[in-house]
């Protein structure tokens, strides 16, 4: 991946690494996640989670309770990204990787493999891989092929969210030393934004391998915002980014285009209607 300048960040043999995960009334969810990450290969993992203010009458405490090997606090809600700045500023570990509540890690070699593939490419500050999609039942959704999995040249990221923060690990100096923290001013578009801005400053590698299951399903805070919200915030990166905004809406309707004839194809007529109904019903 291209970058403006370039950062080499050594982490060590065996580096210890921080998973942080926030969590809001995340007990549907959270056995799968904290399975997943303690079924690693890998063996020095912390795992934080912080649960924002969770509303749930306990539920999402008492999952946590039963892990004792788990780094976790509760207080009051704070939102998102001021939480996962909490999580960066407490990780121990030299690799820090941002998973939520609803994804997990696809398979036990999964950290083990962005080591191996760290050692390999130290002049990189940030790895990334491949992200699959699951429903809200955990069952694996179609490869939709209109959906970039990489690798990515640097200046396309300002573009797009093209890296799921849950496919992504990043060396906790770059964070530190060049004060990349997530803006809590956003709701929904923050770690777009925390990812164009590492992206200015490091190298980025890429391992060509699934890492993560990013989860679906119909009460995820990014289904849940409105088209209004997410253009505000899109507007506010892509300015503060100096991205040319027609440029954008080019990459957006193409990608519409694209996926309406893939789900054309796969599903027929009656598919196609489906989706846009659900496009109007967002806006």
């Amino acid at each position: 991946m291209e970058k403006s300048s370039e950062v080499i960040t050594p982490i060590g043999k065996e580096p210890l690494v921080s998973i942080i995960t926030p969590v809001y009334n995340g007990s549907e969810y959270l056995d799968e996640l904290i399975s997943s990450v303690q079924q690693q290969d890998y063996p020095h993992i912390e795992h934080i989670i912080i649960d924002d203010g969770s509303t749930d009458d306990g539920a999402t405490v008492a999952i946590l309770k039963r892990y004792p090997h788990l780094r976790w606090w509760s207080r009051e809600n704070k939102g998102q990204y001021a939480t996962l700045n909490e999580g960066l500023a407490a990780a121990k570990g030299s690799i820090v990787g941002i998973i939520s509540a609803d994804d997990k890690y696809v398979m036990p070699s999964a950290l083990s493999a962005v080591i191996e593939f760290w050692q390999s490419h130290p002049e990189c500050g940030c790895i990334y891989g491949r992200t699959l999609r699951m429903d809200g039942k955990g069952a694996l959704l179609p490869l939709d092929p209109t959906l970039r999995q990489g690798p990515f040249p640097a200046w396309f990221l300002r573009y797009s969210l093209l890296i799921p923060h849950c496919s992504l690990f990043v060396a906790k100096s770059l964070v530190i030393d060049k004060e990349i923290w997530f803006d809590p001013s956003f709701r929904y578009a923050g770690d777009w934004d925390w990812i164009i801005r590492l992206s200015q400053v490091s190298r980025f590698g890429y391992l060509d391998q699934p890492l993560s299951l990013y989860r679906e399903h119909p009460v995820q805070a990014t289904q849940q915002a409105s088209q209004k919200n997410w253009s505000l915030e899109i507007r506010k990166i892509l300015k503060r980014h100096k991205a040319n905004y027609a440029f954008y809406l080019f990459l957006v309707y193409q990608h519409r285009v694209m996926k309406g004839l893939w789900i054309l194809r796969k599903n027929g007529l009656q598919g196609l209607r489906a989706e846009v109904h659900n496009w109007l019903k967002q806006r």
